[in-house]
């Protein structure tokens, strides 16, 4: 049988299939395979390809995909790796068509299943890249006033506006004066690109020292930061979100703790709620969550992991707790050589066999597998 008579055949299995079974079965079905599987359903037939491009159909297979375990995306240098086996055994390379742009591949950030890629440093190149389905998106250039130079330094963020149903990037320059003498004496510039709108805005000035890791995305309106304000003893750490709806930079309050200095703070979004981790370089690592946003009382000690091994040649503030699984595991990265799966209520630990397809020293973003594409901004 010829391919254009096969097409023909599928096509007609299609139309007669939608003709008897309800679209919303039709839809549930569907919403529960994944990317690679209804990548290969678009060819079926114009009728699959729109139902499957769907801004209602997309939201409801994301909303779907986040019940599940995240794929994962490794970086070795400047290349990527794709993870998306719900057993994590074998990876793909990810071919980066636009890679020979940027001097140094940077993963600025993901959201909903896309990742913002640039080399935050060194020139203003950003893409939206869709590991699951290969389409990108090179938005275009932000028009800075200062120049990334020496004693540049440049933080990125990237996530979706729920109330005005966008995705939005943000890019800050900050060039130092005196970057070891005085690390609040900078010209700063920050700027926001609006997928909806397709164009960058001049947001002005910042009075934080943002961190020089992408800004985390809480999953609402807030992207967040580790920032700091001040040198040595004499400065302190921050937690700093910016606000998508009111465009406007904010200090959040950290849980009221008595560790000493040996422990090392770092923001993510754990379980779905902004969290603090604190790294002892005793292989100790707590975790606390802020269970409503903004209220300094809700801090709360959700899990201490305290290692009962030492791996292998790694930092103790690279022990970095990824993500939590849907069996209740953690994923914790423990440098670039090793990934180990924490279950805080049998208190065992198990490290992960390495993955086919990827050298050996990698790091780790989770990511759900998702539809969603950076050229319609009206799914997420």
């Amino acid at each position: 049988m010829s391919s254009t008579s096969s097409a023909s055949t599928s096509s007609s299995a299609f139309t007669e299939m939608t003709a008897n079974i309800p679209s919303d079965i039709i839809s549930d079905i569907l919403t529960r395979l994944p990317v690679k599987s209804l990548t290969r359903f678009k060819s079926v037939s114009k009728s699959m390809l729109a139902f499957l491009g769907n801004p209602e159909f997309v939201k409801q297979h994301l909303k779907r995909a986040n019940l599940k375990n995240p794929n994962l995306v490794l970086k070795h240098d400047s290349k990527l790796f794709y993870v998306e086996d719900e057993e994590w055994s074998k990876a793909r390379r990810l071919p980066l068509p636009f890679s020979l742009c940027l001097e140094k591949v940077e993963i600025s950030g993901s959201c909903n299943g896309i990742l913002c890629i640039s080399d935050q440093q060194c020139n203003q190149d950003i893409f939206l890249l869709n590991p699951s389905t290969g389409v990108f998106k090179h938005l275009p250039f932000s028009g800075f006033d200062i120049a990334a130079v020496e004693n540049s330094f440049t933080t990125m963020g990237f996530g979706y506006h729920q109330a005005e149903d966008d995705y939005k990037v943000i890019r800050c320059v900050y060039i130092y004066d005196k970057p070891f003498i005085d690390i609040d004496s900078y010209e700063c510039e920050a700027r926001v690109y609006s997928l909806k709108a397709g164009e960058w805005k001049d947001i002005g000035t910042i009075p934080y020292h943002l961190g020089y890791k992408a800004a985390i995305w809480l999953g609402n309106d807030f992207l967040i930061w580790k920032a700091t304000i001040g040198l040595g003893r004499t400065g302190r750490y921050l937690i700093v979100s910016y606000d998508m709806s009111k465009e406007e930079f904010k200090e959040i309050p950290q849980p009221i703790v008595n560790y000493n200095d040996e422990l090392h703070m770092e923001v993510s979004v754990f379980d779905g709620l902004l969290s603090t981790f604190y790294l002892s370089k005793y292989d100790e690592a707590h975790i606390w969550s802020m269970k409503e946003y903004g209220v300094t009382d809700s801090w709360e000690l959700r899990v201490v992991i305290k290692l009962p091994w030492r791996v292998e040649n790694y930092n103790y503030i690279f022990l970095k707790p990824l993500t939590i699984l849907k069996n209740g595991e953690i994923l914790i990265e423990a440098g670039e050589k090793a990934r180990i799966l924490h279950d805080p209520k049998k208190d065992s630990y198990r490290i992960i066999n390495p993955i086919r397809g990827v050298p050996r020293r990698f790091l780790v973003t989770p990511i759900v597998g998702s539809l969603v594409s950076p050229f319609d901004y009206h799914q997420g």
